[in-house]
């Protein structure tokens, strides 16, 4: 019945989504707390859905298909506050580096190590490499090492609510307040989601994380294929 309804009526999967994205908007500014991420509530609503109602994931996929679909624009859409802070972005441009530098290699060394501990298989260690870079990126050079869309899609999504949610508290443990380190620090772990936390702060930090994400991207797409062999 539901997957009846969610192949007849185009953008059925849309509004549930959005939907769900609202309740956790309100839920956040009622509930302020570094877990009541609207990204992370909305995921779990619609998750809930889809199991409760014994939903089809691929027809509700397709349903919400333009949501997919403005993944890469809203990715470039990024490049103006990165344009609007350029001077600073150019004054700190050795700190960017060096810090996706770290961030990427870092990860996946503990990618690669956990899967030694834990005993992944190859495939899915492979599936996972990808998983701090934004999604248009992650999924093209997952196919590319011969990795499972799947898992890296769930990857992306976990490393960037994961991000989102703790980023808070480990700035405040580690006393952070500097803005560039903030955003570099989301955009590098936490991609796109950590960017669109970013930017709630301010257009500084918004802008070092958009750049952190686009230059952790490019580097990881030569970084995973070099990881991938050692994998192998």
């Amino acid at each position: 019945m539901i997957d009846h309804l969610l192949e007849t009526t185009k953008y059925l999967g849309l509004f549930i989504s959005l939907g769900a994205f609202m309740i956790g908007l309100k839920l956040n500014k009622k509930y302020p707390y570094a877990f009541m991420n609207p990204l992370l509530i909305g995921t779990i609503l619609v998750i809930g859905l889809i199991l409760a109602l014994d939903i089809e994931v691929a027809v509700f996929q397709k349903s919400a298909q333009v949501l997919s679909d403005l993944l890469t624009p809203a990715t470039i859409c990024l490049a103006v506050p990165v344009y609007r802070q350029f001077k600073i972005l150019r004054d700190n441009s050795r700190v960017v580096l060096i810090s996706c530098i770290a961030g990427m290699i870092s990860g996946l060394i503990t990618i690669i190590g956990l899967a030694l501990v834990l005993q992944m298989s190859k495939i899915t260690t492979l599936s996972t490499l990808a998983r701090s870079i934004t999604m248009a990126i992650a999924l093209d050079t997952t196919e590319l090492i011969g990795g499972i869309v799947g898992i890296i899609v769930a990857g992306v999504i976990f490393a960037g609510i994961f991000g989102t949610v703790v980023s808070s508290l480990i700035f405040r443990i580690f006393k952070i307040e500097e803005p560039i380190a903030k955003g570099l620090a989301l955009g590098a772990a936490s991609h796109a989601m950590g960017t669109a936390e970013s930017l709630k702060a301010g257009e500084l930090q918004g802008a070092m994380s958009s750049l952190a994400m686009v230059v952790s991207g490019v580097m990881m797409v030569g970084l995973v294929p070099l990881a991938a062999l050692f994998v192998q």
